[in-house]
């Protein structure tokens, strides 16, 4: 059960975007997340939009939006 609520994502956050490339060593910890909780993290949040999205040499990002227009780079 505690594993299943640290999965839960807060009420204010609206999506998050993950930009990574699928082969640089720049991105290998971003490849690594995805694969190890993106499963786990999209069943606790079925109809959260976590969008992911690749691109040959680009630097990881994780980018969330807040409200309406409201975004960070984190």
């Amino acid at each position: 059960m505690a594993s299943r609520l640290a999965l839960q994502l807060s009420k204010d956050l609206k999506e998050l975007r993950l930009h990574l490339c699928q082969t640089s060593a720049a991105s290998r910890g971003v490849r690594d997340f995805i694969e190890t909780y993106y499963v786990n993290l999209k069943r606790s949040n079925p109809k959260f939009p976590i969008l992911i999205r690749e691109c040959s040499g680009v630097q990881p990002r994780l980018y969330a939006r807040y409200g309406k227009d409201e975004t960070h780079d984190i």
